[in-house]
């Protein structure tokens, strides 16, 4: 087996979880395709609490009186965004981010005459471009990957072209058989917290309708553990009312992680594979989000027939095929499986087996509902969706990858021990620890038949059969 990530990403252990300020840089657009304008060089530095409500679509008391009609831009800004300035004389300016900045002293440009940081926010048009690329007024132009700069989380929109759909999706909206992501992180001395390292989903939405089945998140707990989770949609069919729609929490949890493995750098991987493999046709219509898809609604306008085919929505059809999206969930420790967390047992003095994989997680396949769909983010959650994933991870996230394939033991283990424990100074849990394989004669079928289980040091068992 031979996996390439998706993406990946180093030395962010020197971001900020927490910024105050953003500099912006004039962007020279003064190319063929844009005649007329003019590039001065400006420079600015502007407080964020100052520049982003310029650019929110909040209305009247939201979002505590439950509108869903506003988003607050400082949840959704994008490294690559791109802003247009109107301030001097009527001419156009485009600035790009340069970087994000925690206690940077506000600063505009001199040529900038007569207004102070604050008032200059008021001379940008609200409409923000996705990137430099879309500047040129080009059909089919594909927005690059969102660039990483000094803030934390690091988000963007896996089906780039600033949410128009100009290209295909950077990252797949449901692989064939399942995914991997892999981080190495560490703690510098900090406690333990109920932190979001890695989420997916929709962003700054409140809506029920929008975010349910449309959010999932990974993150650490107080307590030293790895848990996932996700708001989700079900409902039922009441004899009065009807299909009768409702969300919750949905969630899991490991045992916590040993202390000496987490004592310098820590190596958390988590893979997901669905019990079915699909392709081609398969994945939009095998659980997948062709089924957020009715029929369409028939109209007749004049003597003219109209086919109106609705947005994605949520539906009983959705959930009547979850179990098309069901899957085996592993998370390790430093190459060696995490056990998950199980009930305590209903039966008196019953032995409960370790459980190295939670069976039946559900896949979460992206739809287009809600504000700023399709979107990744690492190092820290999102607003909305319940609240859940409201969080930003201080620890140093020292590498971050991620596949579009499930990846088994044996594959994790030796990508541990081949690569990261290389590079990275990681603690064993167990020091000096081999895998060694015990044989047991568990059963004799005929007199030179033997049936063995090899039992190694990390959980798995092993059939094999001999004369």
């Amino acid at each position: 087996m031979s996996l390439i990530p998706v993406y990946e990403l180093y030395s962010l252990e020197d971001s900020f979880c927490y910024v105050e300020a953003l500099r912006l840089d004039e962007y020279d657009n003064s190319g063929v395709l844009t005649t007329g304008y003019t590039y001065s060089g400006l420079t600015m530095t502007l407080n964020l609490d100052d520049f982003t409500p310029h650019f929110d679509t909040t209305g009247p008391g939201w979002p505590d009186t439950g509108t869903t009609t506003g988003h607050t831009y400082i949840n959704v800004i994008l490294n690559d965004d791109v802003y247009s300035y109107r301030g001097i004389t009527g001419e156009t300016h485009f600035f790009t981010i340069y970087d994000f900045y925690t206690g940077a002293t506000p600063y505009v440009d001199p040529r900038i005459s007569g207004v102070t940081p604050y008032d200059v926010s008021t001379g940008f048009t609200k409409s923000i471009t996705g990137c430099t690329d879309l500047l040129a007024g080009l059909t089919g132009v594909c927005c690059p990957v969102e660039t990483k700069l000094s803030n934390l989380p690091w988000v963007y929109q896996t089906d780039h072209g600033a949410g128009v759909g100009n290209c295909d999706d950077f990252i797949q909206r449901r692989p064939e058989v399942g995914w991997t992501i892999d981080y190495v992180f560490n703690r510098r001395g900090l406690p333990w917290e109920d932190v979001v390292f890695f989420y997916k989903g929709v962003r700054d939405e409140y809506d029920p309708d929008f975010y349910l089945d449309n959010n999932m998140s990974f993150g650490f707990t107080s307590d030293g553990r790895i848990r996932f989770q996700s708001m989700r949609y079900s409902g039922y069919c009441d004899t009065v009312s009807g299909w009768t729609e409702y969300g919750y929490m949905y969630s899991g949890q490991t045992q916590p992680l040993c202390e000496n493995g987490v004592s310098n750098d820590f190596n958390i991987t988590i893979s997901f594979e669905r019990d079915y493999t699909y392709v081609d046709c398969q994945l939009p219509n095998e659980g997948g989000w062709n089924d957020l898809i009715h029929t369409g609604t028939t109209s007749t306008s004049g003597s003219t027939i109209v086919e109106e085919w609705p947005p994605e929505q949520l539906s009983p059809l959705w959930l009547e095929e979850r179990w098309k999206r069901m899957g085996k969930l592993k998370i390790y420790l430093n190459g060696r499986p995490l056990q998950f967390d199980t009930p305590p047992p209903t039966v008196r003095n019953l032995r409960v087996l370790p459980v190295y994989q939670f069976n039946n997680f559900e896949e979460l396949i992206l739809s287009d509902r809600g504000f700023q769909p399709f979107t990744h983010a690492v190092g820290g959650g999102v607003t909305g969706s319940g609240g859940i994933h409201d969080s930003v991870c201080c620890y140093a996230i020292r590498y971050a990858s991620y596949f579009e394939e499930p990846m088994d033991a044996l594959y994790i283990r030796d990508r541990y021990l081949d690569y990261t424990k290389p590079t990275f100074n990681i603690t064993e849990c167990w020091e000096d620890c081999v895998d060694n394989l015990s044989r047991y004669i568990i059963d004799a079928i005929l007199t030179d038949d033997l049936l063995y289980y090899l039992l190694t040091d990390d959980g798995y068992f092993y059939i094999k059969t001999g004369i």
